[in-house]
């Protein structure tokens, strides 16, 4: 597994740890902010067929695809848009 250029690899999580650490950002995102889950699972889906999707994260912005799709007000940083 290639690491993500912008983080340092001393204290990062193992993929555990870090899935859960994602799916709790995503349950404390207030209702009003979040993503509805057909939407949800629409936007995920889209992103597991880009090829810009490295190891759980977007290649054009660095974010947690996870979190980014449970937004609302986010959107797919590709031209066009995936979602």
């Amino acid at each position: 597994m290639k690491p993500c250029i912008r983080c340092l690899i001393d204290g990062l999580p193992g993929e555990e740890e870090l899935a859960a650490i994602l799916k709790e950002r995503v349950a404390l995102l207030p209702e009003a902010e979040r993503t509805p889950e057909a939407e949800y699972r629409r936007r995920l889906d889209a992103c597991l067929g880009c090829g810009r999707l490295n190891h759980g994260t977007c290649a054009l912005c660095g974010c947690y695809v996870e979190i980014r799709a449970a937004r609302r007000s986010k959107g797919c940083p590709e031209t066009p848009p995936l979602w």
